[in-house]
């Protein structure tokens, strides 16, 4: 089940309370950094008007820590793209951890890493799926899950290969999840939080418009 409690949410307690106190200079900096064309991504609304996923300092500073910073702009940008959103949606829907979707992606990429590296890698990717998952209304329900990709049989030998042995499922946050963490949230920064938590479990912010992620794509439109 979902552990209600502010600790283990990335970003929505966090962007409500900088929100609610003005105290925002730092997300611009780092946003007017990352995105100089002022294209931000992961925008909640206007009345939000900064990246949402920029309100985890862990996750800035892997965007904005130099001798990473391509790197990790590259990882963050595939697991962004919508097709891998997409992914790690159906696969929670499924009742699967959302990493495992993006497994084959990963193992092609970082297929001549040693072991030091990988473990660090995996570390990176789970965390920014987190916040993903977390932008989209998903809350952590079971962090070490094995990731099963046993077809039928029990052995070893006919288990398909992912990059993930273990990972992180996700589950949909309700409205009674919601309210339970509101009741946690400081009684300041309440207005805030309801209000982002409400744009994005009604769908309606400005990135999970533009996603779009319950779309239709037909063979007239590709």
């Amino acid at each position: 089940m979902i552990v209600l409690s502010l600790s283990r949410l990335s970003v929505l307690e966090r962007a409500a309370k900088a929100y609610s106190e003005g105290d925002l200079r730092e997300i611009e900096i780092s946003a007017q950094r990352l995105y100089p064309d002022g294209n931000y991504p992961f925008v909640v609304s206007p009345e939000f008007p900064f990246p949402l996923h920029l309100f985890s300092p862990r996750l800035t500073a892997m965007l904005t820590k130099d001798e990473d910073q391509l790197e990790a702009m590259a990882m963050w940008s595939r697991i962004t793209a919508r097709e891998n959103i997409i992914r790690m949606i159906t696969a929670t829907e499924l009742e699967r951890t959302a990493a495992e979707s993006l497994g084959k992606q990963f193992e092609v990429i970082y297929k001549k890493d040693t072991d030091d590296v990988k473990m660090k890698r995996k570390q990176m990717i789970g965390y920014m799926i987190k916040v993903v998952m977390e932008c989209f209304g998903y809350l952590v329900y079971s962090s070490r899950m094995l990731v099963n990709t046993r077809r039928g049989d029990e052995n070893d030998a006919k288990r398909k290969s992912n990059y993930f042995t273990t990972a992180t499922r996700y589950a949909l946050m309700s409205k009674r999840d919601r309210n339970a963490l509101l009741n946690l949230v400081d009684e300041k920064h309440k207005t805030s939080f309801l209000s982002i938590t409400d744009s994005l479990l009604e769908r309606n912010t400005k990135y999970q418009s533009k996603f779009n992620i319950d779309g239709m794509t037909n063979w007239e439109s590709l």
